[in-house]
């Protein structure tokens, strides 16, 4: 007895893995009308006047937007968000150096 519960139960526990790794049980539907509401979001919001520029070794996201920025005083959620905008998505904590990105200028000196 003690054989066939082990086999049933093993049997169960590849079917909810098989499940789960091909079908999934997050609803997907509902997680790409999220999405296209938050692209829709965004491009109706203006971006910032950028100033394209190539990265360094140690620079920041934040440095460089300090060096364009001398008095800017957007929060770091805000700066996040235009850079992403800007570069197609792209996450400030993935950039590499020697690569030219577009960078956000809230002064309006520039």
């Amino acid at each position: 007895m003690k054989k066939i519960a082990f086999l049933l139960g093993s049997l169960l526990l590849a079917y909810i893995i098989f499940f789960d790794l091909q079908v999934g049980t997050i609803p997907t539907k509902h997680i790409a009308t999220v999405a296209k509401a938050t692209k829709s979001e965004t491009k109706s919001t203006s971006l910032p006047k950028f100033e394209k520029i190539q990265v360094k070794n140690g620079d920041t996201v934040l440095g460089i937007i300090e060096d364009l920025n001398p008095d800017f005083n957007q929060p770091i959620s805000q700066i996040t968000k235009d850079f992403s905008a800007l570069n197609n998505g792209l996450s400030p904590t993935k950039i590499q150096s020697g690569k030219s990105y577009k960078f956000p200028i809230y002064s309006s000196q520039k």
